[in-house]
């Protein structure tokens, strides 16, 4: 099958990332299905053949995934959240203005093909409440007569803009406040290497990379108390030193979890969106820490411009000699990449996400110890 030039280098790069190819296939869909607008069973099996799966390998796990689909959606893919933040704030009463507005019900495509409409659980937006995403843009803190003015701007082929960061995340400090993980948030270009290095950005990396003993850095990291922004507010430093120093030769990966599928607990994505080299930082300290030489970043399908956003990120680390060979001279290498889920809820939990980064449906491993996620062992298939 003849792909477009720019689909044919995604797939050529997409291909070579990973320890086993099978692990490119969720993304691949994804970004088919983004050029061609569904997913036919030629592209498929172009797929599959890159892979060197079968098509009943990539239709298992396509059905299992929210996003991807055989049948096209309208040029304008519009999705209503209704779960509990965006309920209520309004969102189920949106979205039957959304279906009213429309003359279409849920995924359904209007006779034009302009629009198609989906009630989607949470998009991470909850801060934006009620939200809707329009292909991969966000739109916030929403009414009737807003997304009417949406819907008109869209009607006659002009893009409205959307949220520039995620609402809330930019507020005014209060004299007491102490930001910390977020002191970076509103400054110029605060995304940008050059404003990272400027606010004491990679000093911890060099320090820990050129001064300190891994089981230097796992101390330190349990006297911070520092604990996972999750639910279960696991103590860092302790998961990481559950990962054995011994391994037989399998190799350690630093997996970061930006799925974040879970209502209210949206955090991730303005750390990535707002800084995104103090999450590639911790990453390349977390790798020294258990001797992994590769990370992994999932993101989940919906924050495509958060993905974008962490790539460039990624690039202007290798560029500045913090990603790759011989990081600043340390004899330390580690390599870094994202990774796009495509709609799955259960990717929050760690042991789910990892079958989910090797192309399989998301279910957690039940009835096995869980894997530390921060730094873990992984034996490809």
């Amino acid at each position: 099958m003849q792909l477009p030039p720019a689909l044919e280098q995604k797939f050529n790069d997409l291909a070579g990332r990973y320890p086993i190819k099978r692990s490119a296939l969720i993304p691949m869909m994804l970004y088919a299905q983004d050029h061609f607008g569904s997913l036919r069973d030629e592209l498929l099996e172009e797929i599959a053949k890159r892979l060197d799966l079968n098509l009943l390998q990539v239709s298992e796990t396509l059905t299992y995934y929210s996003m991807l689909r055989r049948q096209p959606a309208g040029k304008y893919h519009i999705q209503v959240c209704t779960n509990i933040s965006c309920m209520v704030r309004g969102g189920n009463a949106l979205f039957e203005h959304v279906k009213t507005r429309l003359g279409i019900g849920n995924k359904e495509v209007s006779e034009s093909g302009t629009f198609s409409l989906e009630e989607v659980e949470c998009m991470g937006a909850c801060t934006g409440a009620p939200a809707i995403q329009v292909n991969y843009d966000f739109y916030e803190n929403l009414d009737p007569d807003k997304v009417d003015a949406l819907l008109e701007q869209l009607q006659e082929g002009k893009k409205p803009a959307p949220v520039p960061v995620t609402s809330g995340a930019l507020h005014e400090r209060l004299p007491a406040e102490v930001p910390v993980i977020s002191k970076r948030f509103g400054l110029p270009n605060s995304r940008k290497i050059e404003t990272y290095l400027q606010t004491a950005g990679y000093q911890a990396l060099e320090k820990a990379l050129k001064q300190m003993t891994a089981d230097q850095i796992i101390d330190e990291v349990k006297k911070s108390s520092l604990r996972g922004r999750g639910g279960a507010g696991f103590p860092a430093g302790m998961k990481w030193s559950f990962v054995p120093k011994e391994t037989g030769g399998k190799p350690k990966y630093i997996l970061a979890n930006g799925d974040e599928s879970e209502p209210g607990t949206c955090k991730d994505r303005p750390l990535m969106e707002m800084d995104p080299h103090q999450l590639i930082e911790g990453m390349v300290i977390a790798g020294k820490a258990v001797d992994a030489h590769r990370g992994f970043i999932y993101i989940r399908g919906e924050y495509r411009y958060v993905l974008d956003i962490m790539d460039v990120a990624i690039a202007e680390a290798y560029s500045k000699g913090y990603l790759g060979k011989d990081i600043l001279g340390s004899g330390f290498d580690f390599d870094l990449i994202t990774h796009t889920g495509a709609g799955a809820y259960e990717c929050g939990e760690e042991s789910a996400l990892m079958e989910s980064l090797e192309a399989s449906a998301a279910i957690r491993a039940s009835g096995l110890p869980s894997r530390p996620l921060s730094a873990c062992t992984v034996a490809p298939r």
